[in-house]
């Protein structure tokens, strides 16, 4: 069942939607989307790999939980914010912490040439402090963990990282995901539609 879910998963056209940077890697990562119906679509966001083989992957998010994740990415932020606060008045050069904050997704890989789909990954929030050429980085990593493939349970990748290096990244962030964004590029008519017979 899991493999015909996949194809119809799958099957439906994806358009480039945005892209979003990632500073700590000094990279830009793609959004696409994908829509068959009014209201109905589904992100799929690329993020970094933690696999040293498998780079290609992210999460998707549809219409039904797009909310539900900007409001753990919005709390994950008021958290980041306090514990960078406490840091610096601590003088904390070093940490690594995990938060309570949690979001349901999909997960989604390149293995080989064939995409994969773990369709049901709990993400995890982190904060980490770290010090690097002598400037003090906090981060926000909003994680997968390991991905397994729905239809084959020996493909499997070290899973993908949403890193934040500052509150205006995570906002950057979620303005281009906003349910507005999305409604506003949804509407505008298609390359076809403009060209009336």
């Amino acid at each position: 069942m899991s493999l015909v879910i996949a194809v119809a998963f799958q099957s439906k056209a994806q358009t480039k939607f945005s892209s979003y940077d990632n500073t700590y890697a000094g990279k830009s990562y793609e959004i696409q989307i994908s829509s068959m119906e009014k209201d109905k679509y589904k992100l799929y966001i690329n993020a970094m790999s933690l696999d040293p083989i498998h780079d290609e992957g992210g999460i998707s998010i549809d219409q039904s939980n797009n909310q539900v994740f900007l409001n753990a990415l919005a709390e994950a932020k008021l958290k980041y914010e306090e514990w960078i606060k406490t840091a610096k008045e601590n003088n904390v050069k070093e940490l690594y912490k995990t938060m309570t904050t949690k979001s349901k997704v999909v997960g989604y890989f390149l293995y080989g040439n064939e995409w994969n789909f773990q369709f049901l990954v709990n993400l995890k929030f982190d904060f980490k402090i770290l010090e690097s050429k002598g400037e003090i980085k906090y981060l926000l990593l909003v994680k997968t963990g390991e991905l397994q493939s729905s239809s084959n349970e020996f493909m499997k990748v070290d899973g993908f990282v949403l890193v934040f290096s500052s509150s205006k990244e995570i906002d950057d962030f979620t303005s281009i995901i906003s349910t507005e964004k999305i409604t506003a590029f949804l509407n505008k008519p298609k390359n076809e539609d403009l060209f009336k017979d």
